[in-house]
C-alpha cells in the first residue's frame, strides 16, 4: 500500500505575482483545477473507471482520501500507479499553467507504523523535495535574451493586446496562460458566489478600474494540524492498526471535506449579510468580493476596501456557526474535545493599483503575528489600512503610530463571534471596535457636527505617539471641555475600553483602541451608505 501526496506550493504568489485583475482570476482557476478536474482527470486515466467510493479495503486499486486547495491525497496499490498519477497531474501543470509550482511523493505505508505517522512521513519528504528542486523561476531561461513580460517581468514568450483598440504588449508563458483562464474562471467565480459571469467580469473591472480602495483578505484555520495530527482513535495500537488506519482516513477525509462544506457556506453567508447591509456597494446585486482561495480552512478574497472588514467578520462568525452545525463534522469535533472550528483573518485594504503580491503578505503577517494571538480560544481578525506606496513592514507600521518610548500599542486583533464572550476579550472584540468608530461617527443632533471633533480625535492619536502621559493628559483636558455636554462626554469614553479609559492594561501591555478606530471610520460607515 502506498500514499500519493500531491501539492500546489507558492498558491499565493503564483496568484498575485502580476498586477493585472483578470491574470489574478485566471490564476485562481488554474489553481482550483489541480485539485478539481485535472485530478479527476488523472485519476480515470490511471484508474480506469475511477470512482469517489473507490476503498482499497473492497479490492479497489486506489482511493482518493482528501482534494482540496490545490492539494491531494490518495492511497494506492501499486507504486508504479501512484508515480503515473503523480506524471499525468504535474505534466497537466507544466503544459496549461506554466511557473506554477506541483509536486507529489509516493511514500509505502503498511507495516506497524499508523497511517497517521506515514501521512506526517510523505508531508516532510514532499516539502524536502520542493525545497532541493529548482523552483518554477528555473523554468524561464534569460538566455538568449528576451524581453520582459510587460505584467510578470518573467521573460516573454509572445505579443498580446489588452483590448482590441490597444497596443501589443509582451506576455510570459505564465501570463497568457492565466488570461486565458479568465472566462473559465468567471464562470466558477459566478457558481461559488452564486451570481453570473457577467456580473463577476464587472466585479474585476470594479476592482481594477473604478474602486479607490482595494483589500486582500486571508483567512486561516486555527489548530488544523492539532485537530488532523488527534485523528484516527486508538490507531497507534499495533493490534488495532487496521482498525485505526481505516478510522484516520475516514475522518480525515470528513474532516477536509466538511470544512470545504463550510466554508462554502460561510462565505454564502458572508455575501448575503453584505449585500443587505452594504447593498449601495453592491454590483447588479453582489457584494463586489471574488473568492481566489476558497477551500478547506484556507481563504483568499480580493474585494473592494468598503466591505472588506464587515465580511471578514461574518465569515469568521459564519465558519464557527457551520462547523458546529454541520452533523457529519460533530462526531470527529467531539473526539478532539471541540465544538467548532475557528478561524484566523488578516486584512491588507489598500489603493488600487498597490502591488496586491505585498498585500497578501501582509494580511499573511497579520495573521500569523497578531490574528491567531487567540488562536487557542477565538476567531479573530487583524487589519491594517496601507497609506504609503512602499514595501510593507508590519511592526513599523504599528511603531509608526506609537512612541518608541512605552506608549501604548494597537489593541488588535479583534475577537468575533462565541469567543467574545470569553473575558480575556475586555476591550478587543469586534463590538468595541464599533462602538469607537460610531463614537467618532456621531453628531451632534442640532449642529450636525462631530461629537468628538475631527481635530481633537487626531490630537489624542498624536499624544499617543509622543507618550501614554500625554496622551491621558489631552483626555483629561477634552473631559473638562465636554463636562457640561453629556453627549460629547459619552462618545469621548466610548473611545476606550468598557471603563472610559484610552489606554488600559491588557496582560501586562498597554494598549489603546482609538487608531484602529480611526483607520477602520471610513471602511465601517454605519449602515454601509457610501461616503
Amino acid at each position: 500500500m502506498y500514499l500519493v501526496v500531491i501539492n500546489t506550493a507558492g498558491k499565493q504568489r503564483y496568484i498575485f505575482s502580476s498586477r493585472k485583475r483578470k491574470e489574478i482570476v485566471g490564476a485562481s482557476d488554474l489553481i482550483a483545477r489541480v485539485n478539481g478536474s485535472w485530478t479527476e482527470d488523472a485519476l480515470e486515466a490511471t484508474f480506469p473507471g475511477f470512482s469517489l467510493e473507490w476503498r482499497l479495503k473492497d479490492g479497489h486499486a486506489a482511493e482518493l482520501i482528501t482534494a482540496s486547495a490545490g492539494s491531494v491525497t490518495v492511497l494506492v496499490r501499486e507504486p508504479d500507479a501512484g508515480r503515473r498519477l503523480v506524471t499525468e497531474l504535474t505534466r497537466r501543470a507544466l503544459h496549461e499553467a506554466p511557473g506554477l509550482d506541483v509536486c507529489g511523493v509516493v511514500q509505502e505505508v503498511g507495516g506497524s507504523e499508523p497511517l497517521a505517522r506515514s501521512r506526517e512521513r510523505a508531508g516532510k519528504a514532499l516539502a524536502a523535495l520542493q525545497e532541493a528542486r529548482p523552483g518554477p523561476q528555473a523554468r524561464f531561461p534569460r538566455l538568449p535574451l528576451v524581453e520582459d513580460c510587460e505584467s510578470t517581468g518573467l521573460p516573454a514568450a509572445g505579443l498580446r493586446r489588452e483590448a482590441s483598440d490597444e497596443p501589443l504588449v509582451t506576455r510570459s508563458a505564465a501570463s497568457m496562460a492565466k488570461l486565458a483562464h479568465f472566462p473559465a474562471a468567471l464562470e466558477r467565480l459566478a457558481v461559488d458566489a452564486r451570481t453570473t459571469p457577467p456580473t463577476m467580469r464587472k466585479i474585476v473591472d470594479r476592482l481594477g478600474l473604478e474602486a479607490d480602495w482595494v483589500a486582500v483578505v486571508h483567512a486561516d484555520g486555527n489548530g488544523f494540524g492539532q485537530l488532523f495530527r488527534g485523528l484516527g482513535g486508538s490507531r497507534d495500537e499495533v493490534s488495532s492498526r487496521a482498525r485505526g488506519d481505516d478510522t484516520y482516513m475516514e475522518e480525515l477525509r470528513t474532516l477536509s471535506r466538511g470544512a470545504d462544506r463550510c466554508a462554502l457556506r460561510a462565505f454564502h453567508v458572508a455575501l448575503d449579510q453584505l449585500a443587505d447591509e452594504y447593498a449601495v456597494w453592491n454590483v447588479d446585486g453582489s457584494p463586489p468580493v471574488l473568492p481566489l482561495v476558497l477551500g478547506g480552512d484556507d481563504l483568499t478574497v480580493l474585494c473592494q476596501g468598503q466591505v472588506a472588514l464587515p465580511f471578514t467578520r461574518h465569515y469568521l462568525e459564519a465558519f464557527e456557526r457551520e462547523t458546529a452545525a454541520d452533523a457529519a463534522l460533530r462526531p470527529v469535533l467531539a473526539r478532539a474535545h471541540r465544538t467548532r472550528l475557528d478561524a484566523a483573518a488578516g486584512v491588507a485594504i489598500v489603493k488600487r493599483h498597490y502591488p496586491f503580491r505585498f498585500a497578501y503578505d501582509l494580511a499573511e503577517e497579520l495573521i500569523t503575528t497578531e490574528a491567531k494571538q487567540v488562536k487557542e480560544w477565538a476567531s479573530a481578525l487583524a487589519f491594517t489600512v496601507l497609506l504609503e506606496s512602499s514595501a510593507p513592514d508590519l511592526s513599523r507600521l504599528r511603531r509608526s503610530v506609537m512612541s518608541s518610548g512605552g506608549a501604548a500599542a494597537t489593541a488588535s486583533p479583534y475577537v468575533v463571534g462565541q469567543g467574545g464572550r470569553d473575558p480575556r476579550a475586555a476591550g478587543r472584540r469586534w463590538t468595541d471596535l464599533e462602538r469607537r468608530v460610531a463614537a467618532l461617527r456621531r453628531r451632534d443632533a442640532d449642529s450636525g457636527e462631530p461629537l468628538v471633533p475631527g481635530g481633537a480625535a487626531h490630537d489624542l492619536r498624536e499624544g499617543l505617539c509622543l507618550g501614554v502621559d500625554v496622551a491621558e493628559a489631552r483626555v483629561g483636558l477634552l473631559r473638562t471641555r465636554f463636562a457640561d455636554d453629556r453627549d460629547r462626554l459619552r462618545a469621548l469614553n466610548e473611545l476606550g475600553d468598557e471603563s472610559g479609559r484610552l489606554v488600559w492594561d491588557h496582560e501586562g501591555r498597554l494598549v489603546t483602541g482609538l487608531v484602529d478606530a480611526m483607520a477602520a471610520l471610513p471602511f465601517l460607515s454605519g449602515e454601509g451608505e457610501a461616503g
